[in-house]
């Protein structure tokens, strides 16, 4: 008897613990939701706008500065990356033109940006000085309508000692900033 008693106390035990949770459910997997980014086709645009150069050596070479015009053309192949091509020119005495990768990073109506290239710079002042190499920029656009947005950026055009074996010793940068206009198509 004693068996039998034990046999339906663990009965009854087992029984309170398959009900003692309540109705159980399928548990439901969470939708995650990725926005969805076109990627489908490029767009070209083009560009132009005004440009403050400074050329500073640390020397007898001097300090000199202009004012020019600045045309762009470019092609965004994704909203993430485009190349773009710049010329810099008009003024007293500096010019620069220039090809760049350009990646981006969209926020909304605004994309920042980093220009990354090549390009070369030139100083004439009477006898004409040039000099090409590596040169880099970070900027924003912003943009005004479906196909007009507007810019405006930093970009440092050279960084060395000696400008074309003129101021050898001494350390030359030539910077701009730059702000202007751009058409998409």
């Amino acid at each position: 008897m004693k068996k039998v008693s034990l046999s339906i106390v663990a009965l009854l035990a087992m029984n309170t613990f398959a009900f003692a949770g309540g109705d159980f459910t399928t548990p439901v997997e969470p939708q995650v939701t990725i926005p969805e980014v076109d990627e489908s086709t490029g767009s070209f645009y083009v560009g132009a706008g005004y440009t403050y150069i400074n050329l500073d050596a640390s020397g007898n070479f001097g300090e000199h500065d202009g004012d020019a015009t600045l045309l762009l053309a470019g092609y965004n192949f994704n909203p993430y990356i485009g190349v773009e091509a710049r010329y810099a020119g008009l003024t007293d005495c500096l010019e620069n033109a220039a090809i760049y990768a350009k990646p981006m990073y969209p926020f909304g109506d605004i994309k920042v940006y980093a220009l990354l290239g090549y390009g070369e710079t030139t100083f004439d002042k009477g006898p004409s000085f040039s000099e090409s190499g590596f040169q880099w920029g970070l900027g924003a656009n912003y943009a005004v309508t479906e196909n007009i947005g507007v810019f405006a950026d930093y970009t440092t055009l050279y960084d060395d000692t000696g400008f074309d074996n003129v101021a050898v010793q001494e350390d030359v940068t030539v910077d701009a900033i730059n702000v202007g206009v751009t058409y998409t198509f």
